[in-house]
């Protein structure tokens, strides 16, 4: 019997039963063929032969919901930060590319993820815009006959969160001509379920929804797994109250470790082996663990040959010193060494594709664009306000607070909470200023080109003057994050594909955005991860309320809200 490579003295993982066994393994043409118990019998011929000394061999790690964007990193770059840590194959939604560039844009993600090291398969983003275009400005708007145009793109297997769940019950026909077309192309359909329950899950399921990755806690745990849902678990989600409620179910094998948006301050110490490093510490046992990142997601995802260390399957996988000791000692992709001691074993040179046009960055600001628009220039009007609910999650609730205006500025007071947020469409045919609370801003201004998941340009601050020369900022790189105060910008981070990412290596893009949330908490920025709250400021299904250009959103109700009243008239 002969082979390419040879492992022998291995501990292997086996996530079928949970269990560590001795034993030797047989991969030729990239795949594996022999997976056995014991020593390697005599008269085994291997080009290659590693004697492993009792290192542990366990699947490579599968992301089966992210988006490579929230990386700010492109496609090369992105798999260049996270095969050491140890993932393989991912599935990634680009909605925020085709937010951005439409169709095109789309195929140009799809593009850039091909001949990489890296196994990347693709949804095609079912909502752009994330609601629709009377809510939201976006460059297209998808419908069923683009998802069946996507659809024979390679690398295509499933149809991206559907995060109009609202819609989907309820107005959205264009939604839902888009489900049954996917539906009808065989695609996988991903779901997006962050308050639905009872019927309301029920009506929604019924369309087909196959996941859910939000915010998560034990009784919707039960309820989804119930109704045949896979249940994704990203870092808020992976509690040890969560995880208790896993370890009381029957059969888990619906339950997946995912990451979804990950920054790339994270990502220089990991990548989805973060997940399963914090789900051990929450208690869930070790091989479990690791099957919620390799053979569950692997079924889940239709992907029959991934996902384990079986024959037959793909050679992708892991040498550990231990069962969680990342980085991984050596990582493999199609029996390939790739990545060892925690850096990859070679550059990506795949070169980049050539951007697709796409509209720019708005530019031309003057302070008095970021004034109210209260139709009067002083006295007092009642003002609904999105405000956040805690340092820790995006939640928003709509409050309503009573400000002084002078020449239609507001008259912000030291402690109020307040600062104002605008959203402008990128090519600038809207915009809208409201006001946030608790962002913990006293001074300055923040503004990205980075705004979800339109990426309109998204501007927060607590005076108008730097919100022009924050704005201004991020103009001028073409794109990227940029954070003024006192008459300067502080600090910036260039994103010049699409607005959204860069093509340096993820130790340069980090180390900027580092820079940028240091900037941040200087002004007052008080967020766990305050690049991505203020990012999500603009989600428009974001629970509870958001900015867009159009105005703000009830996400709940799919409904923009009238933003200031008199002082003497009642808020309905």
């Amino acid at each position: 019997m002969e082979f390419d490579t040879l492992l022998v003295h291995a501990r292997i993982a086996d996530v079928f039963r949970y269990r560590l066994f001795e034993g030797w393994i047989g991969i030729r043409d990239g795949r594996f063929l022999a997976v056995e118990a014991g020593g390697a019998p005599p008269g085994i011929r291997a080009t290659e032969t590693l004697d492993l000394a009792g290192r542990i061999v366990m699947p490579g790690l599968i992301d089966s919901h992210l988006h490579i964007e929230s990386s700010l990193l492109t496609p090369r770059r992105f798999a260049e930060a996270v095969l050491p840590f140890g993932t393989t194959t991912i599935l990634s939604d680009p909605h925020e590319v085709g937010n951005v560039a439409g169709e095109e844009g789309v195929k140009w993600m799809i593009a850039a993820s091909q001949d990489l090291p890296l196994r990347i398969y693709h949804s095609i983003p079912s909502c752009i815009p994330a609601t629709s275009p009377d809510i939201e400005w976006t460059h297209e708007v998808f419908d069923a006959a683009t998802i069946r145009r996507l659809a024979r793109q390679p690398s295509v297997i499933a149809l991206g969160e559907v995060m109009d769940y609202r819609g989907l019950l309820g107005p959205n026909e264009r939604l839902r001509a888009i489900v049954q077309a996917a539906r009808a192309d065989g695609l996988l359909i991903e779901g997006h379920i962050p308050t639905l329950a009872g019927i309301d899950l029920s009506q929604y399921l019924g369309h087909g929804i196959s996941s859910d990755h939000t915010l998560t806690f034990a009784a919707k745990i039960r309820e989804q797994i119930s109704k045949g849902l896979a249940v994704m678990l990203q870092t808020k989600s992976v509690t040890p109250e969560n995880v208790a409620a896993v370890a009381d179910l029957p059969d888990r094998s619906q339950i997946i470790l995912i990451t979804d948006d990950i920054e790339p301050s994270l990502l220089v110490d990991g990548h989805l082996s973060r997940i399963v490093a914090l789900a051990i510490e929450c208690g869930m046992p070790p091989l479990e663990a690791i099957a919620a990142a390799t053979i569950r997601p692997a079924r889940y995802l239709g992907l029959r040959d991934h996902g384990a260390i079986a024959p037959g399957k793909l050679a992708d996988f892991l040498v550990m010193d231990d069962i969680a000791a990342f980085p991984p000692a050596q990582v493999y992709v199609g029996g390939q060494l790739v990545a060892q001691a925690g850096a990859m074993d070679a550059p990506v040179t795949r070169e980049n594709p050539a951007q697709p046009d796409y509209p720019g960055i708005p530019g031309s600001f003057v302070p008095e664009d970021f004034r109210l628009d209260t139709n009067g220039g002083g006295g007092s009007v009642q003002a609904q306000v999105v405000a956040l609910q805690d340092k820790h999650s995006t939640l928003t609730n709509l409050d309503q607070v009573a400000v002084r205006l002078q020449d239609g500025q507001v008259q912000f007071q030291d402690g109020d909470g307040l600062a104002l947020a605008s959203v402008i469409a990128r090519d600038e045919s809207s915009r809208t200023v409201g006001l946030i609370a608790n962002t913990g801003l006293r001074e300055g201004a923040w503004a990205s080109s980075v705004a979800h998941d339109c990426h309109n340009l998204l501007v927060i601050g607590r005076s108008p003057d730097a919100m022009a020369q924050a704005a201004k900022a991020v103009h001028a790189m073409g794109g990227g994050v940029a954070v003024a105060a006192r008459g300067e910008v502080i600090a910036s981070l260039q994103l010049p594909f699409f607005g959204l990412l860069s093509d340096e290596p993820v130790a340069e893009v980090a180390q900027g955005l580092a820079a940028v949330e240091d900037a941040m908490r200087r002004i007052g920025a008080h967020q766990t991860r305050p690049f991505l709250t203020f990012s999500i400021m603009s989600l428009s299904v974001s629970p509870y309320a958001k900015f867009t250009d159009k105005g703000l959103v009830d996400t709940e109700s799919r409904k923009l809200i009238r933003p200031f009243y008199p002082a003497d008239e009642s808020v309905v």
